[in-house]
């Protein structure tokens, strides 16, 4: 069986689900490839900086115990980190593909960006007959938004549209309000139609606007980028871009496949994408029965994930005692759709004489708690087993199965441990995975310091 390290870390957990399911979808009947994903939980804000511990997670992955690696992460990733494991990997003669970035010894994966807007912008602008065009950037350090603005500017001068305008913003439904109120401030000027760089900026450039008493799609048109559920909740429904995310994740290990039988690939394959004309543009809206539909399920998923979360929250900060949260965690986890869970623990952390070494994954991990089918149990201090942290599971549990996920357990720099999941849980949508971590997080360092607080009495109480 050849194995696949999926290192990823982006702050788009609607999308990095999509990647994950469509990873899942391409092992279905699969019992030659095997993928073991590396989640690091990203952030978005260009005001926020990772600390070192927010990338540890990565070095549970033994570069030489994997067949070929894929690459996928935002723009706070340091590129120095992200660089190093690559060049690691091509120093070992792992191929290393690369999703929707362009990156120094791996090849890509991912939308042609530029041709996708650039198509969008010429068929609405041909259709709607449009001469004031305007558009809403996205982050300007982003390479996949200036395709796309190099896209538009390319799309208006074929189209002869000397007139065409440029907003520079970020990727947020924020950014797209307050770039709305500076287009208002000239209202007589308004443009007629405004391409945005991604959906949640035109969510929020076109209810601003229609606040403002601005028809859409009458007075102007508004297009998106990517197909987010966000466009679920908005009327009219926007034209955007879909970009088949679980596609971009399938090609992506399909490539990597070919470059581990040593095919021959081009450095750059674009996965294919779909425009998607709405009434946002004039076109035909679509179905209510469709949008209701995907509005259901979204409400139902998380009305559901809520109450487990308010049971869950109460069962393990309700209890000062490591033993009953571990428990709690076991009882819990067979809410969550996969076969199997195990959670376990950096013996740095737990061990009170090495907390100050807690930084980083130490080299031995203890199995603390599980989901999984088997007689053994653990010791008075819910313990399963010690085991050498490379091996990410003990030497009786194998990693066996197509897919797996591994989420870090961390409390602000310190390394608390790491929650090993078979498959992909459908909790990982939403960002549902980063909540619960966060909170077991606290409630695993509030039980430890404690612990060391009664230990320190008592030890104080001695003669």
């Amino acid at each position: 069986m050849k194995r696949v390290a999926f290192l990823s870390f982006d702050w788009d957990y609607e999308i990095v689900s999509e990647y994950y399911l469509g990873i899942q979808d391409h092992l279905v009947d699969r019992d030659d490839l095997q993928v073991v994903i590396f989640s690091a939980f990203g952030h978005y804000y260009a005001s926020h900086k990772p600390d070192a511990s927010t990338f540890e997670v990565f070095s549970l992955c033994t570069l030489e115990d994997y067949d070929g690696f894929l690459i996928q992460g935002n723009r706070t990733w340091p590129p120095e980190i992200r660089q190093q494991l690559i060049d690691k990997a091509v120093e070992l003669g792992k191929p290393v593909v690369s999703i929707n970035y362009d990156l120094t010894g791996a090849h890509s994966v991912g939308t042609n960006n530029y041709m996708e807007e650039y198509g969008l912008v010429y068929r609405v602008l041909y259709d709607t007959d449009r001469k004031k065009p305007a558009f809403v950037n996205g982050l300007k350090t982003s390479a996949e938004a200036q395709a796309r603005a190099q896209g538009y500017r390319d799309a208006c001068a074929r189209l002869g549209i000397n007139d065409a305008r440029f907003y520079q913003a970020n990727w947020q439904l924020d950014a797209g309000v307050v770039t709305a109120k500076k287009m208002l401030r000239k209202r007589d000027d308004l443009p007629d139609a405004i391409f945005c760089c991604n959906d949640d900026l035109a969510v929020g450039v076109m209810e601003t606007l229609q606040d403002a008493g601005i028809r859409v799609p009458e007075d102007v048109v508004i297009t998106g980028f990517d197909n987010r559920e966000i466009n679920q909740r908005v009327s009219p429904h926007i034209t955007t871009i879909d970009r088949d995310y679980r596609t971009i994740a399938a090609t992506a290990l399909r490539t990597i496949e070919e470059l581990m039988d040593g095919a021959e690939v081009p450095d750059q394959v674009f996965s294919p994408a779909k425009h998607v004309l709405a009434a946002s543009c004039g076109y035909p809206a679509v179905p209510d029965s469709e949008r209701i539909h995907a509005l259901y399920e979204t409400n139902n998923s998380l009305r559901r994930f809520f109450e487990v979360l308010g049971r869950f929250q109460f069962a393990i900060l309700s209890t000062e005692s490591l033993y009953a949260i571990l428990e709690n965690c076991e009882l819990f986890s067979r809410e969550i759709d996969c076969p199997n869970v195990f959670l376990s623990l950096n013996e740095r952390y737990i061990d009170p004489k090495s907390t100050s070494d807690a930084q980083t994954y130490g080299p031995i991990s203890r199995l603390v708690a599980r989901k999984i089918r088997s007689a053994s149990a653990c010791d008075g201090n819910h313990v399963y087993a010690r085991y050498e942290t490379s091996r990410i599971l003990p030497s009786d549990t194998p990693l066996d199965q197509p897919i797996y996920t591994i989420c870090p357990l961390r409390y602000n720099e310190t390394i608390i441990g790491y929650i090993v999941i078979e498959g992909v849980p459908t909790v990982m949508r939403y960002g549902f995975v980063a909540f619960v971590l966060t909170m077991l997080s606290a409630a695993i360092e509030n039980a430890r310091k404690g612990m060391l607080l009664k230990q320190g009495i008592d030890d104080a109480r001695l003669p």
